[in-house]
């Protein structure tokens, strides 16, 4: 386990570059290697749990908190989101309309936070946090207002919301793939689209979780994964023992990882500063 509890990145009990062996896996990823759709397929099928709550988009950048059940399920929901789908009352009434006993959620840092301190610090006797057994928050500079972003894509751009298919982050610009194009857009061009909070929000990778997942410009077409306690640890083991992901030594990625976890900081800092 590396001694790194005091820096940004949080407990790090390994870190991890791996991609997914099912095709049908790799053909609906852009950017990274699969291996969070691979993962969860793996506790799915073996029953570690019995659902997954994570976002699907619906048009342009909005998107719902769906549960998904079967690995069929879950390859609907892969894919980019740069909206905020509120989870928590999906969350619970899936939870009791199905009878679910362990799911594993994908959530942002923020979203991390929340349900990382209801499972651990539970308070009320209608918190869920008990049934919550991996917590996976995805690498996050931030969510779009939507309304105002789709407003900018269409009046300086002429794209309109139906029209996007796809929004990847690659270096430092936004790709909107729309149609048969691709619009380039230097990301600190969109800071201004972002929500407010998303402004003076600190947390990169997702500290609160078991699992953060994500990709770095070195290494594109994998997925960085770091563990943060024995049970994630033994969940990509496992997974890759069991043929469902590959997986190599990533810590010469941390650099990388930490380097966008100081921008984001620096950000909010800055961001901060304004408000004070």
């Amino acid at each position: 386990m590396m001694s790194v509890s005091e820096n940004l990145l949080g407990n790090v009990f390994g870190i991890y570059l791996a991609r997914a062996t099912d095709e049908e896996i790799l053909k609906r990823k852009v950017a990274s290697g699969g291996a969070v759709t691979a993962l969860l397929a793996y506790a799915l099928e073996k029953g570690l749990i019995d659902g997954v709550v994570t976002a699907k988009r619906t048009e342009g950048l909005e998107g719902q908190a769906v549960v998904a059940r079967t690995r069929e399920e879950l390859l609907e929901t892969a894919g980019n989101k740069w909206s905020i789908v509120p989870f928590a009352s999906r969350m619970k009434a899936k939870i009791e309309e199905e009878d679910l006993k362990n799911v594993a959620v994908v959530c942002l840092p923020c979203q991390a936070q929340f349900f990382g301190q209801m499972r651990d610090f539970p308070l009320l006797e209608s918190d869920f946090g008990e049934r919550i057994k991996y917590i996976v928050s995805l690498f996050c500079i931030g969510t779009f207002a939507f309304e105002a972003f789709l407003n900018y894509l269409r009046m300086k751009h002429g794209i309109m919301a139906q029209d996007i298919k796809d929004i990847v982050l690659k270096g430092d610009f936004l790709e909107i793939y729309h149609g048969d194009s691709v619009l380039s857009l230097p990301i600190k061009e969109v800071y201004s689209y972002l929500q407010a909070g998303c402004l003076v929000c600190t947390d990169y990778t997702g500290t609160w979780s078991d699992i953060s997942a994500g990709f770095v410009e070195s290494e594109r077409g994998w997925t960085v994964l770091i563990t943060r306690n024995l049970k994630a640890e033994e969940l990509v083991k496992s997974a890759e023992k069991d043929g469902y992901i590959e997986l190599r030594d990533g810590s010469h990625v941390m650099g990388e990882v930490l380097k966008a976890a100081r921008e984001k900081l620096a950000r909010a800092q800055k961001n901060m500063m304004y408000l004070l």
